[in-house]
């Protein structure tokens, strides 16, 4: 039986695919036009053009298939066509689960984000805490509403858990969805120049590697009907950049930007977005975030899944080592 993989062609996407089809099994992938990924091109990875949607394009993708991991998502924080958030992370996630059941899958993973649970205050937040605040964007909103779908199937029997990833890093493809590692390749271009406010905030950084050992794992041992947070090492704005300056060997003076100014900034930018259809750098969304502390809990993925976090130093050292050799 085979694995079907949605939004292989990003992030986290590529990286487990890669290791799936590595590790033997046969792997179908629901790709909306053709992937030129090298490392795609095997005999065990079998492409089906599809959207989900399209809920009958998603049909032939999940013939002979056993399992599911739906990562496909629209994970930016801005469209022109604010529509697309719903159609594709609530209304596409609602297609592939229901597909899944209907073909009798025996398990789902769907990865959702840890912007769904939202920011910490006194301690890391973990899986059951109830949010502070209210959804920044329609990102963490839609995919808010793609958990209560996916609940309510495993509510009718279907074998699914949720995933709640963090601020990933690490080697892959320049997505959107790594922006840390974007930052890594900035600075060592003498491109970025600023720390958000004062750079006190707190996210959780989890690498790349960790969080698709924690995919394969949640498919063995996730529960049905819960949720895990895979997060990293709980660190500031300015850690972040102080390992990165240790570690890229370059030194260079970054200019703390108080939170005012980034807004003016970022309602200029989304006014230029709207007018002309560029995305945008930065929005008010993305300013707003930054001025709460983003810690999180991963225990209950460490001690039911087996899940690994890997030292903060020690991954940003080999990101950093990795955009010298790919991306310099």
């Amino acid at each position: 039986m085979a694995i079907l993989i949605t939004g292989s062609t990003g992030y986290i996407g590529s990286k487990l695919t890669a290791k799936l089809a590595l590790q033997g099994h046969q792997v179908h992938l629901l790709c909306r036009t053709s992937p030129t990924l090298p490392h795609f091109q095997k005999p065990n990875i079998k492409v089906f053009i599809g959207d989900i949607t399209d809920a009958e394009s998603i049909r032939p993708a999940l013939e002979n298939v056993d399992r599911v991991y739906h990562l496909a998502a629209y994970a930016r924080l801005w469209a022109k066509d604010a529509s697309v958030f719903h159609r594709f992370n609530v209304k596409g996630t609602e297609n592939v689960l229901n597909e899944a059941k209907r073909s009798g899958v025996s398990k789902v993973v769907y990865t959702s984000t840890a912007g769904v649970i939202g920011p910490s205050n006194d301690k890391p937040m973990t899986e059951t805490d109830p949010r502070i605040t209210g959804f920044f964007n329609l990102y963490e909103e839609t995919k808010s509403q793609a958990e209560a779908v996916a609940m309510d199937y495993a509510k009718q029997g279907l074998n699914i858990c949720i995933l709640n990833p963090s601020r990933i890093y690490g080697p892959g493809l320049d997505t959107g969805s790594n922006p840390v590692t974007k930052i890594v390749e900035l600075y060592m271009k003498e491109k970025w120049k600023l720390i958000p406010g004062s750079g006190n905030d707190i996210g959780s950084y989890p690498y790349i590697d960790d969080v698709v050992d924690g995919h394969i794992s949640a498919m063995e041992k996730g529960r049905s009907g819960e949720r895990y947070i895979l997060g990293g090492v709980n660190v500031t704005f300015n850690e972040l950049m102080s390992a990165i300056k240790k570690y890229s060997g370059i030194e260079k003076k970054l200019r703390h930007i108080p939170f005012p100014v980034l807004n003016a900034v970022s309602h200029l930018m989304l006014w230029n977005a709207k007018i002309t259809g560029k995305y945008p750098m930065i929005t008010p969304d993305w300013v707003a975030k930054y001025k709460y502390d983003w810690a999180l809990n991963s225990s209950k993925a460490v001690n039911e899944l087996g899940y690994t976090i890997r030292p903060f130093e020690e991954g940003i050292k080999e990101t950093v080592e990795w955009v010298k050799q790919n991306r310099l």
